[in-house]
C-alpha cells in the first residue's frame, strides 16, 4: 500500500463515510484509503498544486450553505410574523 498516492478531498469527513467525494481535486477516482482532507498527508503532486483552488471552491460552497441557511431563517421569521 506504500505506492498508493493519497489525494486531497477537501469535503471529506473521516467520521462520516457518506461525505467522501468520488474524485479528488486532481480528477482521479477515489477509492477506500486513497484520499484525505488533511493536506499534510497528501502525496499527489497535482492535488498539492491545486490546494489554493480547492480552498477557494470550499469557501464558495460553505458560503452558499450559509446563504441557504440564512434564507431559511429569514423565511421562517417572515412566516411567524403573519
Amino acid at each position: 500500500m506504500s505506492g498508493l498516492k493519497i489525494h486531497y478531498d477537501p469535503f471529506a469527513n473521516p467520521s462520516d463515510e457518506e461525505s467522501w467525494s468520488e474524485t479528488g481535486i486532481c480528477g482521479i477516482y477515489l477509492n477506500d484509503g486513497n484520499s484525505t482532507n488533511d493536506k499534510d498527508l497528501v502525496s499527489c503532486k497535482l492535488c498539492i498544486k491545486k490546494f489554493e483552488q480547492a480552498d477557494a471552491e470550499v469557501a464558495i460552497a460553505r458560503q452558499q450553505e450559509l446563504n441557504d441557511m440564512q434564507g431559511f431563517v429569514d423565511f421562517m421569521n417572515e412566516s411567524s410574523k403573519k
